[in-house]
């Protein structure tokens, strides 16, 4: 005879197919979050929305700046013992001059001149390269007239005009031309490019 199956004990094995089925729904909309929000995580990240960039990038250049201090330190150290020599590899053909001084102007954040409706924004970290520390204090001295030069001419860029290895050698023979300008007679060697982003 064919056993009769009563309501409560379809209901008793149906409850836990139910609640196995509940719980991979709430298992994979966990892990689906966690992987979008570390996603979107990172990416913040890395657009600098957490200021992370910022900092690891003014961690590294206080890194380089240090590792700089340390090359300047030795090459005057080696410079000195070639002079306690007699100068005989320094002599007047010694070659130029060791110990370039690096002045680190402010960040430079504008917005460029776009034709759509999208605002794009020029970010630049740079650093002048001039010859001695003096020269390097009465540059520092004059850096709100270096900004005001730089600022004015980058605002009037399209974002074309900073596209590609040409567009940046541009950019970089503008600035050096306008910073020499600004602070006649002293003069700039060249300007260096810490960090540049156009978004």
């Amino acid at each position: 005879m064919a056993k009769e199956v009563t309501s409560d004990e379809q209901e008793t094995e149906q409850e836990p197919e139910a609640k196995g089925g509940k719980l991979k729904l709430i298992i994979i909309a966990v892990v689906g979050l966690l992987v979008l929000g570390g996603g979107g995580g990172a990416a913040a990240y890395f657009l600098g929305l957490f200021g992370g960039s910022a900092e690891t990038a003014s961690a590294d250049a206080q890194g380089g700046d240090e590792a700089a201090a340390d090359g300047e330190s030795e090459q005057k150290a080696e410079a000195a013992a070639g002079k306690e020599e007699g100068g005989e590899e320094g002599g007047d053909d010694a070659g130029p001059a060791v110990g370039a001084v690096f002045v680190d102007l402010p960040d430079i954040l504008v917005n460029l001149q776009s034709s759509g409706k999208r605002m794009r924004f020029l970010k630049l970290r740079v650093a002048l390269e001039v010859a001695d520390e003096a020269t390097a204090e009465n540059i520092r001295a004059l850096t709100p007239r270096v900004m005001d030069s730089f600022q004015l001419y980058l605002r009037a860029l399209t974002v074309e005009e900073v596209k590609g290895a040409v567009g940046l050698q541009r950019l970089k023979e503008e600035l050096l031309a306008r910073v020499n300008r600004a602070i006649k007679p002293l003069d700039v060697e060249d300007v260096l490019f810490k960090e540049m982003l156009v978004q």
